[in-house]
């Protein structure tokens, strides 16, 4: 849970990763308000779903100050929240690795 977000997380039996975005009428009485605050979520996710497992349903629930966040903000939220989490897995890039001579 942080200021933005609540990230609930449970495996599944499907084998795929699913992830949902929660924003309740509390957040706005409008839904083109509600949807543009799902797809600022999607798109705050989208640079971890490389990283994320398989096998997990993940819902992420909007709180009200992320009616006010910009992207990066809540880009942010939810790395802190996946890191956390310890869903985010550590892929070693090519340039990182180093060889014994």
């Amino acid at each position: 849970m942080s200021p933005l977000l609540i990230l609930a997380w449970m495996p599944n039996d499907v084998g795929k990763l699913r992830i949902g975005f929660v924003v309740s009428k509390r957040i706005s009485k409008h839904a083109v308000d509600r949807n543009y605050i799902k797809r600022l979520l999607s798109e705050a996710i989208r640079a971890a779903l490389p990283r994320l497992p398989i096998g997990l349903d993940i819902v992420v629930s909007a709180r009200q100050q992320a009616s006010t966040a910009d992207l990066r903000t809540l880009e942010q939220d939810m790395l802190t929240l996946l890191q956390r989490a310890r869903l985010l897995e550590v892929k070693p890039e090519a340039d990182t690795l180093v060889e014994e001579t």
